[in-house]
């Protein structure tokens, strides 16, 4: 698939977010467990690491840390600290669509901001980027959708020490 951005469109996310932050825990809140906890970091899909809490927030949506403004796509429920924020879709989102709006977030977005200057809700709920667009100049899903189906074509692999390793990215 062609990815030519000429005719792409610029969109409020705040049109297509509801926008909240992160919830702080405090380390004597909680022990080691299966809920991801998400911080503000550039690894691990954002997760620090794995608490015994009930999940804050539910997954399938964004979150970017407030320094930097790294994106990840959650696909499932979580914790996460005061350091991000958390955009739930007011569309049908999913993870294919999340991981295409992910990337044109970092790609515009990381160098803007950092600790000096955090990407706080409201300024979340400012950020525009471009996006493909239908002819009635919507977000074209489907496309997004599409496109990041493509890069699947075959299996990822590496060798290394001997041992083959093959990835099946779905």
């Amino acid at each position: 698939m062609n990815l030519n951005t000429e005719n792409w469109k610029e969109f409020l996310l705040a049109d297509y977010f509801d926008i909240v932050a992160g919830k702080y825990h405090y380390p004597s809140e909680y022990d080691i467990g299966d809920t991801p906890y998400i911080s503000a970091s550039n690894e691990n899909n954002g997760v620090a690491k794995k608490i015994d809490l009930v999940a804050d927030f539910r997954g399938n949506c964004i979150v970017t840390g407030k320094v930097g403004c790294t994106a990840f796509y959650q696909p499932n429920d979580f914790c996460a600290t005061s350091d991000v924020n958390v955009f739930y879709p007011k569309f049908k989102l999913n993870e294919k669509i999340g991981l295409f709006i992910v990337t044109v977030i970092n790609f515009n977005e990381n160098y803007k901001w950092g600790y000096g200057r955090q990407c706080r809700v409201g300024d979340s709920k400012e950020i525009v980027i471009k996006l493909p667009a239908t002819v009635d100049n919507t977000p074209d899903w489907k496309f997004m959708e599409e496109y990041i189906k493509s890069l699947n074509h075959k299996p990822l692999s590496t060798t290394n020490r001997g041992v083959h390793i093959t990835y099946t990215w779905c």
